[in-house]
C-alpha cells in the first residue's frame, strides 16, 4: 500500500469515523492520581471525566518512545510514504521525540508534521494532509502551515484551573477569571500556543461571540466546514447552540489527552476551508 497516516491520541474525531485510508495511533499516557493509563485503551473518555469531576489530579505524558520507534520502523518498511501528524510542538514533546526517532533510524520516507494545535483542529489538519497526499502531493510542514492558517479553533472551558496548572495561563489571570466568573474564549495561534480571543460574562454572550468569530472566519475561506467537540455530556447543550446552522462535518468527544490540560467541561469547534 502507498501511504499510512499516524497521529497521537490528542486527535479527537467522531466515534466510528473512517478516514478511508490506513491509519494508526500513538496513544498518550494518562496519569490519574499517579496511576498510569493508556489513553483510549485502558481508560475511556467517560471514566476520565468522572475522575476529573471527583477532584483527581490528572496529567499526561507523551506516547511510549519504544512503542513509537517500533511502529515507525514497521510502517516505514511496509508503506511507500508515512505521514505523522502530531499535537502542537509547543504543547507536547511528542513531535520532538518522533522527529528524533526518525532521524536516528534514518527513516527517509517518514514525514513528521506539526499540526500546531490539538483536538479537533489537529483532526482538521490531518484530514487536509490525507486529502493532499492521496492526490499525489508530497506534504511538507510548509503546506501544513497553510492548513493551519486556513482554519480557526474556538473553544471555551468552565474553569481556568487546568490551564493554569499546565502553565498555559498565569495565576493572576486564572484567579481573576474565577472571581469574576469570566467565561474565556480560547484558541491556538499559528505558532501552536494557547491564546485568548476574548471573554464573556454569560453563557449566551459566550456562545454568541464564538459564533461571531466563526462566521467572520467563514467569510475568509472557500466552502467552510466545521468540526465540533465537547467533553462531559452536559457541555453538549452548549455545543449544539454553537453549531446551529453551520455546515458540520462531524462532532467529536474531547478525550483525556486534551481534557487533562483544559478540563472536562470544554466545548468548541474548528472552522476551516472545505476539503
Amino acid at each position: 500500500m502507498k501511504n499510512i497516516y499516524l497521529f497521537d491520541s490528542s486527535v479527537d474525531y467522531q466515534p466510528g469515523f473512517d478516514f478511508g485510508v490506513p491509519t494508526d495511533v500513538f496513544p498518550l499516557r494518562v496519569y490519574v492520581d499517579g496511576k498510569e493509563y493508556i489513553d483510549k485503551v485502558t481508560i475511556t473518555d467517560e471514566q476520565f471525566y468522572e475522575f476529573c469531576l471527583a477532584g483527581a489530579k490528572v496529567s499526561t505524558s507523551q506516547p511510549n518512545p519504544e512503542m513509537m520507534r517500533d511502529k515507525l520502523k514497521k510502517c516505514s518498511k511496509e508503506f511507500e510514504d508515512v505521514y505523522v501528524v502530531t499535537i502542537s510542538q509547543k504543547l507536547s514533546g511528542t513531535y520532538d521525540t518522533i522527529s528524533s526517532i526518525v532521524k536516528d533510524e534514518r527513516l527517509k520516507n517518514v514525514a513528521v508534521l506539526d499540526s500546531k494545535s490539538g483536538s479537533v483542529k489537529t483532526t482538521y489538519v490531518l484530514q487536509r494532509v490525507i486529502n493532499a497526499a492521496e492526490n499525489g502531493i508530497k506534504v511538507t510542514q510548509e503546506i501544513v502551515d497553510t492548513f493551519v492558517k486556513e482554519s480557526l479553533l474556538v473553544f471555551s472551558v468552565s474553569s481556568l484551573e487546568y490551564l493554569e496548572r499546565g502553565g498555559r495561563i498565569g495565576h493572576a489571570k486564572a484567579l481573576l477569571g474565577k472571581l469574576l466568573r469570566i467565561k474565556p474564549i480560547l484558541t491556538t495561534n499559528d505558532e501552536g500556543y494557547t491564546a485568548s480571543l476574548g471573554m464573556e460574562r454569560t453563557h449566551d454572550g459566550l456562545i454568541n461571540r464564538m459564533r461571531e468569530l466563526t462566521k467572520e472566519f467563514m467569510a475568509k475561506v472557500d466552502n467552510p466546514i466545521v468540526i465540533g467537540g465537547y467533553g462531559v455530556v452536559h457541555m453538549k447543550e452548549y455545543l449544539d447552540k454553537l453549531l446551529k446552522g453551520f455546515n458540520v462535518h462531524s462532532v467529536a468527544r474531547i478525550g483525556p489527552a486534551i481534557a487533562a490540560h483544559v478540563g472536562p467541561e470544554v466545548f468548541g469547534l474548528v472552522v476551516g476551508r472545505g476539503f
